[in-house]
C-alpha cells in the first residue's frame, strides 16, 4: 500500500535501553522491511517532523538514519517532494511473496541429507536433552565420574606456559607426543604394533569413516556391512555413493562365506570384531583370518572400529583384528568418546604405511588437526597413567551399574522382556516378543522423557527378533530401580501388559 503521506511505519519498535544507538536501530528496521519487501520501491516515508512526533525522536536521529539509507542506495530524497523508498524496490514486494526454490545441492549432499533423514526422523533421536532424568541411551557416559581436578590441572599446566606449538595450527597427522602416547597404548591394550607416524589424530571416529569413505572408494563401489550394525559409519560410507552389501552376524561375527556369495568383489568391509555393534558378539580367531584372507586376495580394505574395547568385564579382550593383519590390509579407528568424553572431539587412525600420506593429504584438505592443547592435555593424561587408572575405575563402576539396572530390569519387567548381562560395553539388549514393533515402543517413549534406542534403527533387513537398547552406564547403582520403574509406568500408559 502506497500513501501520498507516507507510510506509518508502525512496525517500527526502538529499544532504548538498547546500547545501540537509537539512528542505528532506526535505520537497520527501516533497511530491514525494504529488504523484505514490506516498503517496495516508490513507497514514500513520513517526513522527519512526522517521525520525530511519532517515535519521540530527535530530528538528527532521523536525519543520520536517512542519510545512511540513502548513501547506501535504499532512499532517495526528492526535494520538495519527501523521501522515497528507492524504484529499484519496486518488484520487492511481489519476489518476496513468490514460494522460495530450495538451494541447488549437489548430489552428493541430497543423498546425506536424505540418509540422514531416514535414519533421525524418529522421536526417539530429535527430543532427548542431556539432563532427561531417564536416560537409557546407549552413549550416556558416566560423566559424573569422570577426574575432572586432574583434567583441570593438566589443562592450566598448558594454559600457564602457553607455546606457539600449542597455539598454533598443530601438525597434519597431530600432535607427535599424543601419537606416541596412543601407539604404546594400543600395544599394551589391543595388541597392535606400529609407529607413531601411522597415527593420524582425527575430530572423532565418524570424521575418519568420512575420511576413509573419500579416500578408498568410488561411487557405486560395494562394500560389505555388518546387519544389524554401525548406523554412523554406514551413512557415511553410503554418502560416498557405495552400494551396501548386509552381511548377517552369527555367534561368530561378520557372515564372510554370505559375503563371498553375494558379492565378493566388494571393494571394503567395515566390522566391529571386539564387540560387535550393537549385538556384542565377538569374532572369532577363525573368522578374523577369514575376513583377512579375503582382503589380501583382491587387494581390498578392511575398516575395524575398535568399539567400547576399554570396557571389558570378563577377562582380557582378544587382540585387535589390526594385530592379526600381516598383509596391511586393515585400517583402526579408535575414539576417546566414551572412555574420557565425547566433546573432547579426539580419535585416531592406525593405518598400514601406504595410506598414511594420501590419508594426510584428503585430511589437509578438508580440515586442520583438533585442537593442540586439547591433544596436550589428553597425552598427559595418558602418559601419567590417568588414563589406564580411569578405565580401570570405569570398568568397576559400569559393571556394577550393569548389574543393578539388569536385576531391576529382570524383576520388574521380567515378563515384558527378555535380557541377560553383558560381558563388555555399555548396554544391554532386551529382547521383545515377536509381534511388537520396537520402533514404535522407542518413540511412544520418548515422548514421555523415557529415551533408548530400537535395535531395527541398526538393521537393513530384518531378520531378528524386535529389541531396545538399554545402557547402563549411565544410571548410577542407587538410581535404578527408580528409572526402571518409570520405563514399566511409561510402558503401561503405552497399553504393555507388563
Amino acid at each position: 500500500m502506497k500513501s501520498p503521506g507516507g507510510m506509518l511505519l508502525t512496525g517500527i519498535a526502538l529499544d532504548r535501553a538498547s546500547s545501540i544507538p537509537l539512528y542505528r536501530q532506526l535505520y537497520l528496521q527501516i533497511r530491514q522491511q525494504i529488504l523484505a519487501g514490506r516498503l517496495p520501491g516508490g513507497t514514500r516515508l513520513p517526513s522527519t517532523r512526522t517521525l520525530c512526533n511519532e517515535q519521540a525522536l530527535s530530528r538528527i536521529t532521523i536525519l543520520n538514519a536517512f542519510d545512511q539509507l540513502i548513501a547506501e542506495g535504499f532512499l532517495v530524497s526528492r526535494p520538495g517532494a519527501g523521501t522515497f523508498v528507492c524504484d529499484e524496490w519496486e518488484s520487492r514486494d511481489a519476489a518476496a511473496d513468490e514460494q522460495r526454490k530450495p538451494p541447488r545441492l549437489s548430489s552428493l549432499s541430497q543423498s546425506v541429507l536424505s540418509l540422514r533423514s531416514d535414519h533421525f526422523s524418529g522421536i526417539s533421536y530429535a527430543a532427548w536433552e542431556p539432563d532427561c532424568p531417564t536416560s537409557f541411551l546407549p552413549s550416556h557416559a558416566a560423566f559424573d565420574a569422570f577426574p575432572l581436578p586432574v583434567w583441570k590441572r593438566l589443562m592450566n599446566r598448558h594454559l600457564g606456559q602457553p607455546s606457539k606449538a600449542i597455539l598454533g595450527y598443530g601438525e597434519v597427522k597431530g600432535l607427535l607426543r599424543l601419537r606416541e602416547a596412543i601407539a604404546e597404548y594400543v600395544y599394551d591394550a589391543r595388541g597392535i604394533d606400529c609407529e607413531a607416524g601411522q597415527v593420524v589424530i582425527v575430530s572423532g571416529a565418524q570424521q575418519a569413516f568420512n575420511l576413509l569413505g573419500m579416500l578408498l572408494l568410488d561411487p557405486q563401489d560395494s562394500i560389505w556391512m555388518e546387519d544389524p550394525g554401525h548406523i554412523a559409519a554406514r551413512i557415511a560410507l553410503q554418502a560416498q555413493g557405495c552400494q551396501v552389501v548386509p552381511l548377517r552376524i552369527d555367534e561368530q561375527g561378520i557372515d564372510v562365506q554370505q559375503g563371498l556369495r553375494e558379492c565378493p568383489q566388494a571393494r571394503l568391509a567395515f566390522t566391529t570384531p571386539s564387540r560387535q555393534h550393537p549385538l556384542g558378539t565377538t569374532m572369532s580367531y577363525a573368522r578374523r583370518q577369514e575376513l583377512i584372507d579375503w582382503a589380501d586376495r583382491g587387494q581390498r580394505w578392511v575398516i575395524e572400529d575398535d568399539c567400547d574395547s576399554e570396557f571389558s568385564y570378563a577377562g582380557r579382550p582378544l587382540p585387535a583384528l589390526y594385530a592379526m593383519d600381516q598383509w596391511a590390509r586393515v585400517i583402526y579407528v579408535g575414539t576417546f568418546s566414551k572412555v574420557l568424553f565425547p566433546s573432547l572431539r579426539l580419535g585416531y587412525v592406525i593405518l598400514p604405511h601406504a595410506l598414511v600420506e594420501p590419508f594426510c593429504a584428503m585430511r589437509a584438505v578438508m580440515d586442520r588437526s583438533p585442537a593442540t592443547l586439547l591433544q596436550a592435555v589428553t597425552a598427559d593424561f595418558i602418559r601419567e597413567g590417568h588414563f589406564l587408572g580411569h578405565i580401570r575405575r570405569m570398568r568397576t563402576l559400569y559393571q556394577a551399574r550393569q548389574s543393578a539396572l539388569l536385576n531391576a530390569l529382570q524383576q520388574r519387567l521380567g515378563g515384558f522382556m527378555q535380557i541377560k548381562p553383558v560381558s563388555a560395553g555399555m548396554h544391554l539388549i532386551g529382547w521383545l516378543a515377536p509381534e511388537l514393533d520396537d520402533q514404535a515402543i522407542a518413540n511412544g517413549l520418548a515422548q514421555q522423557q523415557i529415551h533408548t534406542y530400537a535395535l531395527s534403527d541398526y538393521c537393513i533387513n530384518r531378520y531378528l527378533p524386535p529389541g531396545l537398547l538399554i545402557g547402563f552406564a549411565g544410571t548410577p547403582v542407587e538410581q535404578a530401580e527408580e528409572k526402571v520403574e518409570a520405563l514399566a509406568q511409561a510402558l503401561l500408559k503405552m497399553g504393555h501388559t507388563l
